[in-house]
């Protein structure tokens, strides 16, 4: 091969790799979004459960107030204290199923956002490794024109003896 059609081939080679690496630049910009993104979402998903614990945290508290209020003259040994417990045991098993509800309502709406997120994150990662090996190869190929080239010209040389 001579050297100008391997000058040639070299252009396009170092285009590609110039291309290639500008592509990884994008992928990579592109998972940092996608990042902040997520933390963005789980920030948010966290202060929303915050509140919504403290919503039946707050409820559970106004409700046993208000049945040791009713229970304040109450004999411990009378048939209404031990309905006063069961009321409190109530209350406690309703915080329970509010929280339990509440746990199950914001891991489906994480699994949805998220989902989505990870998904496209996953593909440009297989992307990124796909044009990572492509850049390896050019670049070896890039080296070896390098070599060929070198030799093409040390050969066709002239010289004088």
């Amino acid at each position: 091969m001579g050297w100008v059609t391997i000058s040639l081939r070299k252009m396009a080679l170092k285009q590609r790799v110039s291309n290639l690496q500008y592509r990884l630049i994008q992928i990579s910009q592109e998972r940092q979004s996608i990042a902040n993104q997520s933390q963005y979402t789980q920030r948010f998903l966290n202060a929303m459960k915050n509140q919504q614990y403290s919503g039946i945290s707050n409820s559970y508290m106004t409700a046993v107030q208000a049945a040791q209020n009713g229970a304040a003259n109450l004999d411990p040994t009378s048939s209404e204290w031990s309905n006063y417990q069961t009321s409190l045991d109530q209350l406690a098993l309703v915080q329970s199923r509010q929280q339990m509800a509440a746990d199950s309502i914001f891991q489906g709406l994480e699994d949805s956002l998220m989902g989505d997120v990870n998904r496209r994150d996953q593909q440009l990662e297989a992307e990124q490794t796909q044009i990572e090996t492509q850049l390896q190869a050019a670049q070896a190929e890039l080296e070896s024109l390098d070599q060929a080239m070198d030799d093409s010209i040390k050969s066709s040389a002239i010289k004088l003896s």
